[in-house]
């Protein structure tokens, strides 16, 4: 329609939208502002309709507030802010005029900061890394556009991968092997780059690449399992370092907005610093435990073992004795001598392989296979067990001279040592392998059985095997059975370089 002057000039001039909407809630001309903000021309509102519904009287009273959102026929939606500025009498009929800007960068702003805000309140209330970054993730997955989230962290030795927080996928544990999988048939990665660029990576159309080539055929059913079209990679970086990934699969139909990535930033920021604090309290822990097991095992050492040493002495001495006493007194003290004695030497067996399993950094010092080669010639000439030894190559090389080589030692050297004082064997075996980067540790014995086991209490030395597993995101399993046989299993994730290994698509 056309306005007399000067109400056409003075509301092109305006920057904010102006629509002038008809009783049939119809917009009948709109200026220059709005049709930049609605991004159509004035004269495509009546086919695409409005999104101006004034459908009662309050909604027309003058200073009337509300917010709608137009998907402007395709594409992504806007939300705008409209505020009801009174109506006008054209001749033509009377019109409302409604006021209107564009407010969806505002809106994701607000939805940011509350999802920044409510994760903030998991980390504080939660000491789970994993329960933090699922709740990180399902808060990008909640926002618009995003068809699925994943949070991939670098593991304490600083190589390994893993995915600690997931969103929109059904299956999440498969994924790695299924990724590996693809790696070996060529397949391209981008994870790698993100993490080492250290910068956001959008890759368009990611989806149909992926299905189209055959590289990527183990993972076609699990990245099919949600509609998705773009893929987004963005690195947590904390003090320099990168920790990880927030990898996010857009929606079908949508596209990676400013306001996305600018969101995804953020998020990426917070979780880095999940993972981070993590990280240092982990290593305050483990340092601390260090440093109680050091300390406990000078104290047994300069203390209890001196003292118990004092008292094999003590024993030997009464058994002299003895030999002077009449009859009946002479053979019952004699006897009482000869259990001392043995008692003493038993305890004096269990406290040394006690220090030793405190002490840190066997294999450090001597590498692992020497230093399981040791633990077996200790254990067969002190208890007359046979030991035998099935040690990958491959694992005895990457894990020389790393931190993840002691916790491998103390877990055989406790498997061992629990076989050899509960389960009266007469042959151990101690194999580790290498399997697609992980480790698996295997401790099998012809005893009797753990009884502390079967009966579902275990002791401190499970408890600290299982420590030093989940320290490598690993896991410790028993497998015990009367005249049997016991068999420990113990599986770590391998620190191996991070181009070797797989990653996000």
């Amino acid at each position: 329609m056309t306005i007399i002057e000067p109400w056409a000039a003075m509301l092109d001039a305006l920057a904010h939208g102006v629509a002038l909407v008809g009783p049939d809630e119809r917009v009948r001309w709109m200026n220059r502002a709005g049709e930049s903000i609605l991004r159509v021309s004035r004269d495509d509102l009546t086919s695409l309709g409005t999104p101006f519904v004034l459908s009662g009287d309050d909604d027309r009273r003058p200073g009337a507030e509300r917010q709608v959102t137009w998907g402007r026929g395709t594409g992504e939606p806007i939300e705008l802010a409209c505020t009801v500025g009174g109506t006008l009498d054209l001749g033509s009929g009377r019109v409302v005029l409604v006021e209107f800007r564009d407010v969806t960068e505002q809106r994701h702003q607000h939805r940011r900061v509350a999802a920044l805000a409510r994760t903030a309140a998991s980390t504080a209330s939660d000491s789970s890394l994993t329960v933090v970054l699922n709740a990180m993730a399902e808060e990008v997955q909640r926002s618009h556009g995003v068809a699925g989230a994943q949070v991939v962290v670098v593991t304490s030795d600083g190589e390994q991968l893993q995915v600690m927080g997931s969103a929109g996928f059904a299956e999440v544990s498969t994924f790695f092997d299924l990724l590996m999988a693809s790696r070996e048939r060529g397949a391209d990665l981008i994870t790698y780059r993100c993490l080492h660029e250290r910068r956001q990576f959008v890759l368009p159309g990611r989806r149909a690449h992926m299905l189209a080539d055959p590289a990527w055929q183990p993972l076609h059913d699990y990245v099919a399992q949600i509609e998705w079209d773009d893929f987004i990679s963005t690195p947590l970086v904390s003090r320099g370092k990168a920790l990880g990934v927030l990898n996010v699969y857009v929606a079908s139909g949508q596209r990676a907005t400013p306001a996305m990535l600018s969101f995804l930033e953020s998020m990426a920021e917070q979780a880095a610093l999940a993972v981070d604090y993590a990280t240092l309290i982990a290593n305050e822990r483990f340092t601390a435990r260090r440093e109680e097991r050091e300390r406990l095992a000078r104290n047994l050492h300069d203390s209890v073992v001196q003292h118990v040493f004092s008292l094999g002495m003590q024993a030997r001495a009464l058994s002299g004795i003895a030999s002077r006493l009449p009859e009946p007194y002479d053979d019952r003290v004699l006897s009482i001598s000869d259990e001392m004695a043995e008692l003493i030497e038993n305890v004096q067996r269990d406290l040394r392989g006690v220090v030793l399993a405190l002490r840190t950094s066997v294999a450090a010092e001597l590498g692992l296979g020497e230093a399981l080669d040791r633990l077996a010639r200790t254990v067969e000439r002190r208890d007359g067990v046979a030991v035998e030894l099935d040690v990958d190559a491959i694992a005895e090389k990457e894990l020389d001279g790393s931190e993840q080589a002691e916790d491998v030692y103390q877990i055989v050297a406790e498997a061992v040592h629990n076989a050899v004082k509960h389960a009266r064997p007469t042959r151990v075996r101690a194999t580790l392998t290498v399997d697609r980067g992980v480790l698996r540790v295997e401790v099998a014995d012809d005893g009797s059985g753990l009884v502390s086991h079967r009966s579902g209490t275990g002791g401190f030395g499970l408890t600290s095997m299982r420590d030093r597993a989940r320290r490598w995101s690993g896991s410790v399993e028993i497998d015990t059975e009367a005249g049997v046989g016991t068999t420990v299993r113990a599986e770590l994730q391998m620190p191996r370089n991070c181009a070797e290994r797989g990653d996000e698509p």
